[in-house]
């Protein structure tokens, strides 16, 4: 079986073969005594590696994804810690971009098993955060940007079509979503009253989220909001281009 190594996971890759050992094993503490949480725990686990002082914030975010993305090779393909450590070092050593001599070979097969190992320990928040992604994406659209853009748009003299009698805004409300095609958009045009109307319900549906997630901090249940970390990870990636 060949994996082809995705370019987005390659850095995280790299970090593992070329870092310190020291470095390694301080991760691989930051993991163990990583503690059980449900919400956006790719940024946590990254933040918790920062404050080791060995590594900054992009890197971590970059190393920890890729390190999480192995793990669902368990899953998906129900592979072993084991296989999956041999299927990704036979594909780092055919992919030329990475350069792997006998001696950082097998460096990188006991790194990698290390960290899988030590991965295991927040096995519970890492699938919990799954669970909850897949609650998310089950829907045909999933918002991703919006922008409102204002126009002044003058009324001209019904006679001579030359004079300025008056004018007026229109506002044009630009929706970015994803879906199984990719990212599309649209574009709705909006008057004034209806940026007052869509101002009212968004305010009712902070009021309700507040509510709502001050209730479930009562009943001491975590309050997930998983398109968060998709995010942090979309604009590291967009950082580098």
């Amino acid at each position: 079986m060949y994996f082809k190594i995705p370019d987005q996971y390659k850095s995280g890759i790299e970090f593992i073969l070329n870092t310190d050992d020291d470095t390694i094993d301080v991760i691989i503490s930051a993991l163990r005594d990583f503690p059980p949480t449900a919400e956006n725990v790719i940024y946590k686990i990254s933040e918790r590696i920062v404050q080791t002082q060995k590594v900054d914030a992009p890197t971590a975010v970059k190393f920890v994804d890729t390190l999480v993305s192995l793990r669902q090779l368990n899953k998906e393909e129900k592979l072993s810690n084991e296989a999956i450590v041999t299927l990704i070092t036979e594909s780092v050593e055919k992919d030329t971009e990475f350069v792997v001599t006998t001696e950082p070979r097998e460096r990188f097969r006991k790194r990698l098993s290390s960290l899988l190992q030590a991965l295991e320990s927040i096995a519970f928040s890492l699938d919990i955060s799954d669970k909850a992604s897949n609650l998310l994406i089950e829907h045909e659209r999933i918002f991703s940007d919006s922008r409102i853009f204002t126009d002044i748009r003058p009324v001209f003299d019904s006679e001579t079509e030359r004079k300025v009698e008056a004018a007026i805004l229109i506002h044009t409300l630009k929706i970015e979503y994803r879906d199984i095609e990719g990212t599309k958009e649209f574009y709705i045009a909006l008057d004034s009253n209806d940026l007052d109307n869509l101002y009212e319900q968004i305010t009712i549906a902070i009021d309700n989220r507040d509510a709502l997630e001050s209730i479930l901090r009562k009943a001491e249940i975590e309050c997930i909001n998983p398109a968060l970390e998709v995010s942090v990870l979309e604009n590291l990636e967009n950082d580098d281009e």
